[in-house]
C-alpha cells in the first residue's frame, strides 16, 4: 500500500514515498550532509500531512549515509481514521527500511 523508491541522482539520493488511492506530491524534504551533521529544508504543500514524516524519512537518511537526500511524495486514502493513519506511517517506515537495508547492502558489495 506504501512504497518508497529510490532513483540515484550523480552521488546524491532522490526517494519517492507514494501510497493509498491517490498518491501525489504533499511536500518535499531536502536534507543536505554538511559539518557532521544532516541540515533539513521542507515545503509541505497546503492540506497535506507528509512533512514532517518526510523530514524525518530525510533527516534519517542524510545521517545515515552522509549524503544529500531529496524525499518527496505523498499517500491518500478517503477518510482516513487515526488507525489508518497509523497504518500508513508504519507501512511507510517499514518500506523505508527496507530500503535502507537495500542499500547498505549495495554498498558493501562495491566496497
Amino acid at each position: 500500500m506504501v512504497q518508497c523508491e529510490i532513483h540515484h541522482v550523480g552521488g546524491d539520493d532522490l526517494i519517492v514515498v507514494s501510497g493509498g488511492t491517490k498518491p501525489h506530491i504533499g511536500a518535499v524534504v531536502i536534507a543536505t550532509w554538511s559539518d557532521d551533521h544532516a541540515q533539513v529544508f521542507s515545503h509541505g504543500l497546503p492540506h497535506h500531512k507528509e512533512e514532517d514524516l518526510f523530514k524525518e524519512l530525510a533527516s534519517v537518511w542524510c545521517t545515515t549515509f552522509q549524503k544529500n537526500v531529496v524525499v518527496s511524495g505523498g499517500i491518500h486514502v478517503d477518510n482516513a481514521t487515526k488507525e489508518d493513519i497509523k497504518h500508513l506511517v508504519d507501512k511507510t517506515w517499514e518500506s523505508f527500511f527496507h530500503l535502507m537495508a537495500d542499500q547498505k547492502s549495495i554498498q558493501e558489495i562495491s566496497s
